[in-house]
């Protein structure tokens, strides 16, 4: 019986250690918590379960972080995002609970390991995981 709680808490500590949140190409992809940011065009759009669209942002230099933030609402519907760099490098595939909470958004910070953010054309495919009927979207990346 000791031996299975040792296992039980050297799992638990395990899975506290792993981030909410992984990213490859030397990204780190974090939930954001940024609540008024800066100016930018706010995108629309609406997609059916299994389509893909996809979004490009230009970032220039000098670029800090990114936030990439894709809201539908409707917790019933499962979108997904997958970031890539202009290098088109993969920095991961994101659904709504991967921003810490399941509210029909994916809201995250993207830093760079080190430097600035790659600068050029970085590609956002939005795809309809489940979706009944078509669900309406807004979509924006901001430079920070």
């Amino acid at each position: 019986m000791k031996i299975w709680k040792i296992i039980s808490l050297c799992m638990t500590v395990a899975l506290l250690t792993v981030p909410a949140v992984s990213a490859k190409e030397g990204y780190t992809v974090s939930p954001s918590n940024e609540d008024n940011p800066p100016i930018a065009i706010l995108l629309y759009s609406s997609i059916t379960q299994g389509q893909t669209k996809i979004h490009t942002s230009d970032v220039g230099t000098g670029i800090e972080w990114l936030e990439a933030d894709l809201n539908w609402g409707d917790t019933s519907d499962s979108l997904s995002l997958t970031i890539y760099t202009p290098g088109g490098s993969k920095v991961g595939t994101f659904y709504d609970r991967d921003d810490g909470k399941t509210d029909g958004r994916i809201h995250l910070n993207i830093n760079p390991s080190q430097g600035y953010v790659e600068s050029g054309e970085w590609e956002f495919k939005v795809y309809g995981a489940s979706v009944i009927g078509t669900e309406g979207y807004n979509f924006n990346v901001y430079q920070h």
